[in-house]
């Protein structure tokens, strides 16, 4: 069976074939030229002299605490990381701490939450956490998050309504909503604390690495991961900048020395990274 199709050309000219009758196509392939009987009509690609419009960041920035502080803290990993991000580092410190400190944040936080959780969380538990959030709300700006009744809500509706041996994977299903609950349980000076804590830590986990001849910690890593050596070249990656990683580290550390930080309970992450951070100075 054959078609016949009419191939229709918008302008005038003489057409020179390429294929032949009967052959074979493929597609994308060239069937003829069309020489033009006016060659102007033929609009040319021209090198582009003017500006591009300013652009905003590659992805979407949300103005709510939670997602600045989301979006400031993986500056600072990246940084750790051993990311050259010199330029903005300061500010973005100084951001972080800003939104740390902002009574919104957990607020922010939970009820992005559970605004992901609703319909997957029983009706009734969701309006108890609801009504504790606007309870609190109520009392002014700067109200304390209401962590404790929030975790007792949940607790106490596990005992009366959820089978034990089905409180693994109720616990599991909400497990973003305690996650968040537990952090803010000692309050918002004991979240920051944590945080501060954590940036610290990621920074001593990767410099404790080191030491020594760094060729043989290289060859020892090699062995170690030899199944996954991507997160060697990570680890020697961070560990070469090392001196602009030592430049946030002080900035962080300047910080919780004029915020009043408590740095002598032993029983405190942040205590037990310091501790981490003086051997390797030992070192």
């Amino acid at each position: 069976m054959k078609m016949y199709m009419p191939l229709v050309a918008s302008e005038d000219g003489i057409v020179q074939f390429v294929k032949q009758p009967g052959v074979s196509l493929e597609p994308g392939d060239i069937l003829g030229i069309l020489t033009l009987d006016d060659p102007a009509r033929v609009k040319h690609a021209k090198p582009f002299e003017g500006l591009l419009p300013p652009m905003g960041t590659p992805s979407v920035i949300g103005n709510k605490p939670h997602q600045r502080m989301h979006f400031d803290l993986d500056i600072l990993n990246n940084i750790l990381d051993g990311y050259d991000n010199q330029a903005v580092m300061a500010q973005t410190l100084k951001d972080l701490i800003a939104v740390l400190e902002n009574p919104e944040l957990p607020f922010s936080e939970v009820s992005a939450i559970l605004s992901t959780l609703s319909g997957r969380m029983p009706a009734k538990l969701e309006d108890g956490i609801r009504s504790a959030i606007d309870l609190a709300k109520s009392k002014g700006e700067g109200a304390e998050f209401p962590a404790a009744r929030i975790r007792k809500l949940i607790d106490h509706w596990m005992e009366d309504n959820v089978r034990p041996q089905e409180r693994a994977m109720f616990r599991t299903k909400l497990g973003p909503l305690l996650d968040v609950v537990e952090r803010y349980q000692g309050g918002l000076k004991a979240h920051e604390t944590d945080v501060i804590a954590n940036l610290l830590a990621r920074y001593e986990e990767t410099e404790k690495l080191f030491g020594g001849s760094i060729e043989a910690r290289v060859l020892t890593l090699r062995e170690q991961h030899k199944d996954n050596l991507d997160k060697v070249v990570s680890l020697v990656l961070s560990h070469i900048m090392a001196q602009r990683k030592g430049r946030l580290v002080m900035a962080i550390l300047e910080h919780v020395k004029n915020s009043g930080m408590t740095v002598t309970d032993p029983n405190t992450r942040l205590y037990q990274v310091l501790q981490g951070l003086a051997s390797l100075e030992a070192r």
